[in-house]
């Protein structure tokens, strides 16, 4: 299974499209604003921080959504296991997503952070606030 495999079938296809037309055969184009959140949520995005994020943005290599996905890695015991989940994500933990099953019991310690998927720029204080806590 890839990342293709969970989206609805005239996606992908739009998605392959979009990565031969636009992106060499290799990369994702960054969409414009008013599609981006179809793919994850824009709360917290205001004008200036658009402009941000469309500045520092990348095209996404195509291939992150076509190789197969792997179940979690097993890292040591000493290894902290730390996961800050924003809407999008909660909403995905909420419904029983069984791929994400595992991230719901321990050694896991979730952190959640209502805003929308990029905290670096909708929720920095909040996300430098729960970093330091799991941290601490």
């Amino acid at each position: 299974m890839c990342m293709l495999d969970l989206m609805p079938p005239e996606e992908a296809d739009r998605l392959r499209r979009e990565v031969a037309e636009s992106g060499d055969g290799w990369r994702l184009p960054m969409p414009p604003f008013e599609v981006l959140g179809q793919y994850g949520s824009v709360e917290g995005i205001d004008a200036d921080r658009e402009g941000e994020l469309r500045a520092r943005a990348t095209d996404q290599p195509f291939g992150t959504y076509t190789q197969p996905l792997a179940g979690p890695a097993e890292p040591g015991a000493d290894v902290d296991r730390v996961l800050i989940a924003c809407r999008d994500f909660t909403g995905m933990l909420e419904a029983g997503v069984p791929m994400l099953a595992f991230l719901g019991k321990p050694p896991w310690r979730r952190f959640d952070l209502p805003t929308g998927h990029w905290p670096m720029l909708s929720a920095p204080a909040g996300l430098a606030d729960l970093l330091d806590e799991a941290a601490a």
